[in-house]
Order: C-alpha cells, then structure tokens, then sequence
C-alpha cells in the first residue's frame, strides 16, 4: 500500500495564518497611536510572502507535481487555486516592500474576483458549498472591498475587510481538520 501526504494542509495553515494576522491589523487590534506603520508594513509583508505566498504555492506545486492520492482533475483544480492566491499574496507582499501605482492592485484585485468566481462555480457543481464554496465566495467579497478601501482609505470598508479576512479563516479551519485527517 502506497502513503501519501496531504500537501494541502500547509498551504491551508498558510492561507488562514494570513487572512487572520491581516484581518485583526484592518480590525485595528493591536494598533495604537505609538504603532510604527513602517515597521508594520514590512511584518505584513514578510507574512504575506512566506505564509501567504511561499506556503501555497508550495502546495500548488506538490498537487501538480506528485500524486497525493488524488484524481488529477481535482490535483488540477486546487493546485490552481492554491496557485493563484499563492501569486496572489507574493504580489501583495511586494506591494508592502515597494508600493506601486494602487490602479494596477485594483485590476489585481478584478482579475482574482473573475478567477474566484470561476473557482467558486466549479466548487458549487461539485456540492462543496461547505466550507470550499464558502470560503471561495468570500475571498470574492474581500476582492471587490479591498480596492475601495485602499483608494479612499475608508475606516468602514476597511474594518469590512478585516472581518472578512477573519471570516475566511474560520471557515478555512474545517478545510484545514479534513486535510489533517482530524
């Protein structure tokens, strides 16, 4: 008998580790008027990059790779899903080391809500509305708040997001158990 590893709990303990330290910073817990924001700034982006970006594309990279015992076409799909927002994250972590021109983020920002949907509609044909699809659906959410929070610097959208971002990682837990074998 063959054993095989769950590469997708890595990239799980990754995306919620993430989603959970940005959405308590836009919740503003822990900030405070002697917060140095440079300083915050690049903690974000080390978190963004290594537990966002480097854990998930990790996973993407061992779904495409190795057989997990899994059919391809769902090695296929996840490994893309960890992908994208594994790229996703990377971009997100340089922005914080070198901000750029907020407009091209927005269109980020666009494209990851059409390939979202895409992988929120192919999760609701499978049935996995629970948590897949749920998590899918607010990570579609979060894409189409963030750029109205980071043009305008809205206090409400922004706290919106960050419960947003919380919401995600709790419903990602169950994801997280079942690849754990738990």
């Amino acid at each position: 008998m063959m054993n095989v590893v769950n590469p997708e709990a890595i990239g799980l303990f990754g995306l919620i580790v993430t989603v959970w330290v940005f959405g308590l910073e836009q919740l503003g817990f822990g900030l405070d008027k002697e917060t140095d924001h440079a300083k915050l700034g690049r903690n974000l982006a080390h978190i963004a990059l290594y537990f966002g970006g480097f854990a998930q594309l990790f996973t993407a990279a061992c779904l495409y790779l190795f057989d997990v015992g899994m059919p391809p076409e769902a090695r296929i799909y996840i490994g893309t899903i960890f992908a994208t927002y594994g790229l996703f994250w990377v971009v997100v972590a340089m922005h914080f080391y070198n901000p750029g021109d907020k407009k091209i983020y927005a269109h980020l920002f666009l494209a990851i809500f059409f390939i979202t949907a895409v992988f929120s509609y192919k999760a609701i044909l499978m049935g996995k509305i629970w948590p897949l699809g749920t998590v899918l659906l607010l990570i579609n959410v979060l894409t189409i708040l963030l750029p109205f929070a980071w043009y305008k610097q809205n206090a409400t959208i922004t706290k919106i997001c960050g419960a947003t971002n919380v919401a995600i990682a709790l419903c990602a837990l169950p994801l997280l158990f079942r690849s754990l074998g738990m």
